[in-house]
């Protein structure tokens, strides 16, 4: 966890920057908000620690909020009209913008 009540959890890692992907909900429980955080890129993102993640779902309203699956994982994608779209630029064995493979996924549909 990284905010559970508003506050950040106890003992978030505060040293080792990395990709990062977190979900929280607002205090009402009526807005979801998403974060990817790039990282391992020079001149462009070195990511984030946990005890930052937190802050920066604070930031955009989560009052309660959990860190997912990070590192070379963090993609976000939409469905755009003209297929799927990539919205970040993700990392694998050190390539920016290449996607990992990974055996499962988080995917919200909105009707």
């Amino acid at each position: 966890m990284l905010l559970e009540n508003g506050a950040p959890a106890g003992g978030l890692d505060d040293v080792t920057v990395a990709p990062r992907t977190a979900i929280g909900l607002d205090g009402s429980g009526q807005k979801l908000i998403i974060v990817v955080i790039d990282g391992r890129q020079p001149l462009y993102s070195q990511g984030a620690t946990l005890a930052e993640l937190a802050e920066i779902m604070m930031y955009y309203g989560a009052d309660t909020a959990m860190n997912l699956d990070g590192g070379g994982s963090s993609t976000l994608v939409v469905q755009g009209p003209l297929g799927p779209r990539v919205l970040n630029s993700p990392i694998d064995n050190n390539i920016p913008g290449r996607e990992r493979a990974v055996g499962n996924h988080l995917g919200i549909f909105i009707p």
